[in-house]
């Protein structure tokens, strides 16, 4: 008999469209973990900082638009560098998604690195030193 074991990879899939697409991610692998959350804070001040730069009536301001779309290009590149080639198709369709809804995106996917973290401690918490005898 052979022996086998499986360890769950905490690799989460979420379907983004109606077309039955999905986007997956290691919730489970702590560098992709930093590096999202690095990329959320970034995206978070580069909104802000959209926000401040852009004047109201835009009328005219053809170098102002032209920031804002170098901005969400980069940004683009590099949440599908982080989540895969093709993910922001998937997630926002054909388009240059703007801004407020990569916020939207990224606020949308904090739920499921919380409740990772929460079953995460859960389990951990089974091999305490008072359970398992150890005296680290």
């Amino acid at each position: 008999m052979e022996n086998k074991i499986r360890v769950a990879s905490g690799v989460k899939k979420i379907e983004v469209n109606d077309d039955g697409e999905f986007i997956s991610f290691p919730v489970s692998d702590d560098n992709f973990v930093v590096r999202f959350y690095h990329l959320m804070d970034g995206i978070g001040e580069r909104a802000k900082e959209i926000g401040s730069e852009i004047p109201e009536d835009i009328t005219g301001k053809i170098e102002a638009m032209e920031k804002v779309v170098a901005v969400e290009k980069e940004t683009k590149r590099e949440v599908d560098e982080l989540f895969g080639d093709g993910t922001c198709r998937k997630v926002f369709g054909d388009i240059l998604p703007s801004m407020d809804l990569f916020v939207e995106f990224f606020g949308s996917l904090l739920p499921f690195f919380e409740e990772y973290k929460q079953d995460r401690m859960r389990r951990m918490g089974k091999y305490g030193a008072e359970r398992t005898g150890s005296s680290l």
